[in-house]
């Protein structure tokens, strides 16, 4: 099933984590297993002489971990793995002693992520994984924080902070409440400072795209707090006064009452309010309007970076929502989904009905179009009578790369029509998510979807093409081309026509011409 798996062990300053992959024919990565063990490794990091030492309590709990994780991916037969440390252990005057007696107790050799590498991956995993083409990036550990520039999906900037979320409260909140106002208020001052210092963050006017658990934690306990209908983090968007509600609840939370926040993990409790603290001073400093999630950072960046390496470079950031419908397909039980040609037929009523002027022509909408048609109401493998329900539920509920959570709903909404009823059934959990003319312009694709899959009905793709005429004012003629009978498929035709008429606000003929006759 696998032809390759690897186990990467992600040695931070706040936690040590192992994730297990493995890695398919078609290149994709599945994660097999996934466990954290919170070590604060920053907290056991002694001054000596002006240098960063790991003391010994610190490189004992290091070394139990590794040797703990080490016997875990024996039992999943890994092939391949790959320890990562990141500002903890690469702050250490001392790492090169770390290396080497982790080596000889549990046979891992650690590599040091420089700090390069460490913001460049997370970008990497970004830009492999995101539709989009320029963004700043920001990965808060728990001694660090990696900041970068991307344009066209290429870095042009980056710089690590010497400061994280351990630090952070380590320096401001020591012997103080975890909501000290003061020690907020000084926190953010020193953040501030620290981003005004780079023209490049100030001029970004971006979107900020946050990764690792603390911006997932600040997420999942934002979309809880508001019964978010959809699941998922990744593509999630933010706000600023959304972050800003999200502050306001831990800053107003007691301690001893932080744990009953729906959401927030358990070791995150004293280190959330600096989190979001900085998540807040970067989109004011970026000028940003966007506050994006997503779940694939530093160790994603590393899996698809060996991919690359190792496979002969399968995977490129230009195609990820066509990958994730692929995906998609592979994963579940599509058999009974329709021809090619009603995904053309799709294509090709939508761009004539731009051509005629009765849509407005959008490439992005024409992509969510030919996906939806590729994947139309495959609902049905788990229930005929509900293939429209299932296809919806599923789709909005899927983590699907490089579409984000609104376009996710469109892909549902679009994937899913059967008729106006339903359509607006599963809207009504989303309120104030489209626009008025958003939502009439997907119910009329909804419709040629519908229609397009009514003329190949039988699945033998007996039409070849078909052609929409203007015959005078709101009157309209489809000629549709086929090759031998098509009885089953002029049925449906008439049956659906009515779809097509709406999207003309007109009267429709059809006419059906058999080249082969």
């Amino acid at each position: 099933m696998y032809t390759e798996k690897i186990a990467l062990i992600d040695i931070g300053s706040n936690t040590i984590r192992l994730v297990i992959y493995g890695i398919d024919q078609t290149h994709h990565f599945v994660e097999l297993h996934n466990e954290k063990i919170p070590a604060r490794l920053s907290q056991y990091l002694d001054q000596k002489k002006g240098q960063v030492i790991l003391n010994k309590d610190g490189l004992n709990v290091l070394i139990e971990i590794l040797h703990n994780y080490h016997q875990v991916c024996q039992e999943f037969k890994v092939d391949t793995i790959l320890p990562k440390a990141t500002a903890a252990i690469r702050q250490s005057s001392n790492q090169a002693d770390i290396i080497d007696t982790v080596k000889t107790v549990t046979g891992l050799t650690i590599e040091i992520v420089t700090e390069e590498e460490e913001a460049k991956s997370g970008a990497y995993a970004i830009t492999h994984s995101m539709d989009i083409d320029n963004a700043l990036t920001i990965d808060i550990g728990g001694g660090s924080c990696e900041i970068t520039l991307f344009e066209d999906k290429k870095v042009v900037q980056y710089h690590s902070f010497p400061f994280g979320t351990v630090s952070l409260q380590k320096d401001f909140f020591a012997n103080k409440d975890h909501n000290d106002s003061q020690a907020m208020s000084n926190l953010s001052n020193f953040v501030k400072k620290a981003f005004r210092d780079y023209d490049w963050i100030k001029k970004a006017k971006v979107p900020v795209i946050a990764i690792g658990g603390s911006a997932r934690n600040v997420a999942n306990v934002f979309q809880r707090s508001i019964d978010y209908p959809m699941a998922g983090l990744h593509g999630f968007v933010m706000t600023k006064d959304q972050l800003d509600q999200t502050l306001q609840l831990f800053a107003n939370t007691p301690f001893d009452k932080m744990n009953d926040i729906d959401g927030l993990s358990s070791d995150r409790l004293d280190i959330i309010i600096p989190a979001n603290l900085v998540f807040i001073e970067l989109v004011k400093a970026a000028k940003s309007d966007a506050f994006v999630i997503s779940t694939r950072g530093l160790r994603e960046g590393m899996v698809l970076k060996y991919i690359n390496d190792n496979y002969d470079g399968p995977i490129d950031n230009a195609t990820i929502r066509a990958r994730a419908i692929f995906q998609m397909k592979e994963d579940l039980p599509m058999a009974g989904i329709g021809p090619q040609t009603a995904v053309d037929t799709s294509i090709s009523l939508y761009s004539q009905l731009c051509h005629l002027g009765l849509l407005e022509y959008n490439y992005k909408l024409q992509e969510l179009l030919e996906y939806a048609a590729s994947i139309y109401r495959f609902g049905g493998f788990l229930s005929a009578e509900a293939d429209s329900q299932h296809t919806f539920y599923i789709c909005a509920n899927m983590n699907l790369l490089g579409f984000v959570h609104k376009d996710r709903l469109k892909l549902a909404l679009l994937a899913s029509y059967r008729n106006k009823s339903l359509f607006k059934q599963y809207l009504s959990n989303y309120q104030g998510w489209l626009a008025e003319d958003e939502k009439k312009e997907l119910q009329i694709l909804g419709g040629v979807l519908k229609f397009a899959n009514a003329i190949n009905d039988s699945n033998i793709e007996h039409i070849s093409k078909v052609h929409l005429k203007q015959v005078e004012v709101k009157n309209y003629q489809l000629d549709i081309y086929h090759v031998g009978p098509i009885l089953s498929e002029k049925f449906r035709a008439n049956r659906h026509q009515k779809h097509l008429e709406r999207a003309l606000d007109g009267k429709l003929t059809l006419h059906f011409i058999n080249t082969d006759a």
